[in-house]
């Protein structure tokens, strides 16, 4: 059955890549949590997905040019509820503690941001701090930045690795035969534009964003192997009702 990935936790009733975006996501049946490492200033892991902070907390910068404790002092969670104003951007290292005392068992998908943003030498970083917590659950690691996902399949043979893209070119699919990843995560939006030919069975694609029921639906019947959502009650709700009906 496809899984279902929540998308930066479930940023629908949080604030986004939050500890209580994470935690409210765990309270629903999901595959995987999804979400995104940066590096400040003075070197930090940090779980955000914009280049910038000012999208998601009441400050302005880019990432790489705060430190950990200019970023600590933000408000990360008022924009999404007022209440939530002492929610404050977490570090990779308190995420994965975090994961640790919930006794996570499923998959965590960490997309490293270097589509934009040079990190020289954040692979090796993720790779070891992950490695440090010696995680009993999945890890598969994600990126645009192709050249991110040679590095790490050269760091860590054994890594699980997935591409991030809008849409899969002859260069990446080659690269997927190659083994240098096994999966490809594209775009729902031009995806759904070619449905005689990715629409298919066993293919190795999960699609991003899906949040339309119309899409989840289409993807569920294709039994893709992951759907990436913000909408995670919703997509739950189809997959167990799909589960009712084959059985």
């Amino acid at each position: 059955m496809t899984e279902i990935i929540a998308h930066r936790g479930y940023r629908i009733v949080a604030p986004e890549n939050t500890l209580p975006a994470f935690e409210a996501a765990l309270a629903y049946d999901i595959d995987m949590l999804e979400t995104d490492v940066h590096r400040t200033k003075d070197g930090h892991l940090v779980v955000i997905h914009d280049e910038t902070v000012d999208r998601t907390t009441n400050g302005t910068g880019l990432v790489k040019e705060l430190t950990l404790a200019e970023i600590k002092m933000l408000d990360a969670g008022s924009y999404k509820q007022p209440v939530m104003n002492n929610v404050a951007i977490p570090t990779l290292e308190e995420l994965l503690i975090f994961l640790k005392n919930e006794e996570f068992s499923k998959t965590l998908l960490l997309e490293i941001k270097t589509d934009h943003t040079e990190y020289p030498g954040i692979e090796q970083e993720v790779l070891n701090l992950v490695n440090q917590f010696d995680p009993t659950y999945g890890i598969i690691y994600q990126s645009f930045n192709l050249k991110s996902l040679k590095i790490i399949r050269k760091l860590q043979p054994n890594a699980k690795i997935a591409a991030l893209v809008f849409w899969p070119s002859p260069k990446v699919w080659w690269l997927q035969i190659i083994g240098v990843f096994k999966f490809v995560h594209p775009d729902i939006r031009i995806l759904k534009r070619k449905p005689k030919l990715f629409w298919r069975i066993g293919l190795p694609i999960r699609p991003w964003t899906v949040d339309k029921e119309e899409d989840m639906r289409a993807v569920f019947k294709a039994k893709l192997p992951g759907i990436i959502t913000n909408q995670v009650a919703l997509a739950c709700r189809i997959r167990k009702e799909i589960q009712k009906v084959n059985e």
